[in-house]
């Protein structure tokens, strides 16, 4: 069922129910009225009784015949009899009254009955000559005719509200869904192609508006991933490309004809850089994808932080020989031990890109690593004196495959910055990047250590 339609339904059901418990109420009142106030018009006409009977001996029965047709004003189908309250006197009544009413009749010397649509009201009077007592039925007839007829009323009432409740909340309803049928049909026709394309929000204030508004959010977070990831694909496309045409290219000209083993060898040479250049690339592309997707899985354990930024240099000397790292650690690193929770492959790997960076982009002149500690973090700070990144282009350096126009001469991949800062985030770190064109860049690595684990050596 629509929302349209449980709108309409919901909406009537709950009119219909205070509109039939209006109409309840009305009746019902009003024929607590209609009793009560015939209860009245009965007391009366036996007060009445009571003196007529008192005066009767004054006199004759014609007289009194003519009295009581001329001047009182009987009810519908009214019974009147006068009982002397003597022993078996209930048997002596000309009409049928109920038992309980009779018995209360003695008891409290005025009552009053309503059976179906028989009301009666009774009440004793004394005289010298002993107790009497005077009962007066009546039938309603007027009262009855309009309580059927107000029934009637509050009947047809009823449906007529309910049937025109309903078609106003279908109206109401329709109109009020309109505007989401219009964003599902608007948010039906965006697909790959048009994502650019956005709902309209007409009221921003209200609960609509807030949904075009969140739903267009969406739109935008998926039109940059459908970006950044046709930007990858384009990127790595490109970045594979290149050394696979440098081998098959290379590889093409050893083979055209016989060529000396220095030659060779200078061939295999380009083609093994070439391929470590490509296997460098898809293992930082694998670790990127890995650490993306399965975070969870990721194995960690208590890594001290000297012998893991000591691992990544000599791993990196292997990378490159002719580097100029320095290594320095703070005065805190000679009193103790300090350790970190993660994981030791990828912690060096991040160093190592952080290393191939300041010496590529310096041409391997000086490069300062110094470690630091600040309570329970550990500040790793690298600073080269390279050619520097221009300040627009920083906040886009953690973007995979980016590069600056000024280093787009200098081998490299655009991969190792955004590994860097994604293996830093999974281990609750911080990367900062303060750089100068012609001046050099200084990258920051924080990382939270184990709490209390320093201990004096």
């Amino acid at each position: 069922m629509k929302i349209r339609h449980k709108l309409t339904l919901y909406f009537s059901l709950a009119s219909a129910i205070i509109i039939l418990g209006f109409g309840v109420s009305v009746y019902f009142f009003s024929a607590q009225y209609r009793k009560s106030e015939f209860f009245q018009r009965l007391k009366k006409r036996v007060e009445i009784a009571e003196k007529f009977f008192l005066e009767r001996s004054t006199f004759s029965d014609e007289d009194y015949s003519k009295i009581r047709e001329q001047f009182l004003n009987t009810l519908p189908n009214e019974t009147e009899e006068v009982a002397a309250l003597s022993p078996g006197w209930q048997g002596r009544l000309k009409q049928n009254y109920p038992p309980d009413f009779l018995e209360s009749l003695v008891t409290q010397g005025e009552v009053y009955f309503h059976n179906d649509t028989i009301q009666g009201a009774a009440r004793v009077f004394h005289l010298t000559d002993g107790n009497y007592a005077v009962l007066i039925t009546a039938v309603d007839k007027v009262g009855m005719r309009v309580l059927t007829n107000l029934r009637t009323i509050i009947t047809l009432t009823i449906l007529a509200c309910i049937a025109i409740i309903s078609i106003l909340s279908y109206y109401i309803s329709k109109r009020l869904i309109w505007p989401i049928s219009r964003k599902i049909h608007k948010a039906n026709t965006i697909s790959g192609s048009n994502l650019h394309e956005r709902l309209i929000v007409y009221n921003p204030d209200d609960e609509l508006g807030e949904m075009a508004i969140a739903f267009n959010n969406l739109l935008d977070r998926l039109e940059g991933a459908f970006k950044m990831q046709k930007l990858f694909v384009a990127n790595a496309s490109h970045e594979i490309r290149n050394p696979l045409t440098a081998i098959l290219g290379e590889t093409e000209v050893a083979l055209t004809r016989d060529r000396s083993a220095h030659d060779y060898q200078e061939s295999l040479k380009s083609i093994s850089q070439e391929a470590d250049r490509l296997h460098l690339l898809v293992n930082n592309l694998f670790q990127l994808s890995a650490i993306n997707y399965n975070d969870v899985n990721i194995k960690k354990e208590n890594i001290t932080v000297e012998m893991l930024i000591c691992d990544a240099k000599e791993k990196y000397d292997l990378l490159n020989a002719n580097n100029k790292i320095s290594l320095n650690f703070g005065v805190h690193f000679k009193k103790g031990r300090f350790m970190i929770y993660g994981n030791k492959n990828l912690l060096e790997t991040a160093l190592i890109n952080i290393f191939d960076n300041a010496s590529k982009f310096s041409s391997d002149r000086e490069v300062k690593l110094e470690a630091t500690v600040d309570q329970n973090l550990v500040i790793i700070t690298v600073k080269d004196h390279g050619v520097g990144i221009p300040k627009v282009d920083i906040p886009k350096i953690t973007q995979p495959f980016f590069r600056a126009d000024n280093v787009r001469q200098i081998r490299g991949s655009g991969i190792g910055i955004p590994l860097t800062l994604r293996v830093v985030e999974i281990h609750n770190g911080k990367l900062e990047v303060i750089s100068e064109i012609n001046e050099g860049t200084k990258v920051t690595i924080i990382l939270p250590l184990i709490p209390d684990y320093g201990v004096s050596s």
